[in-house]
């Protein structure tokens, strides 16, 4: 592929950035299986995909601090739970809620985030930013979770 990254290649490893600090089952080809939080991973000059599990446990029960998983004897990748935040959805939210104006809002899909006026950075982790407005946004995010913790349509 001489350097370039196939389309495929760039939505799979978007894909799986989105599942950064997730808990996965990584299957390997030998049958092994670790369950674990996936915290980093890298794809090789050969598309070769390396994964780093924290906190992982084996099929057997045994605990592991980090396990890292050598691309090239990967069977699957398994993500069992469905992600609560969703950032085109929270936009929405935050548009009906805030009363902020659509054009002030821009959601990065890959980077799993909402960017309001800029200047202030959503996630489902928390909010990037400081000041008034960003307490309210951290407020609207947390009313947002509750509300899908509990399976409400949004």
């Amino acid at each position: 592929m001489s350097g370039v990254i196939q389309p495929a290649v760039r939505s799979l490893i978007s894909e799986l950035n989105n599942l950064i600090g997730n808990e996965i089952v990584v299957k390997l080809v030998d049958g092994t299986t670790y369950t674990g939080k996936l915290v980093g991973l890298d794809l090789s000059e050969r598309l070769t995909l390396h994964l780093v599990l924290e906190n992982a446990k084996n099929q057997e029960g045994r605990s592991f601090y980090k396990v890292f998983v050598n691309g090239s004897r990967i069977s699957e990748i398994i993500f069992e739970s469905r992600p609560i935040f969703d950032p085109e959805e929270f936009g929405r939210y935050l548009t009906t809620k805030l009363n902020i104006p659509p054009s002030s809002i821009r959601v990065i899909k890959e980077a799993h985030a909402v960017y309001v006026y800029d200047k202030f950075k959503i996630t489902e982790n928390g909010v990037e930013g400081s000041g008034a407005l960003a307490n309210k946004l951290y407020s609207v995010l947390q009313e947002y979770l509750e509300l899908k913790k509990r399976g409400a349509q949004i």
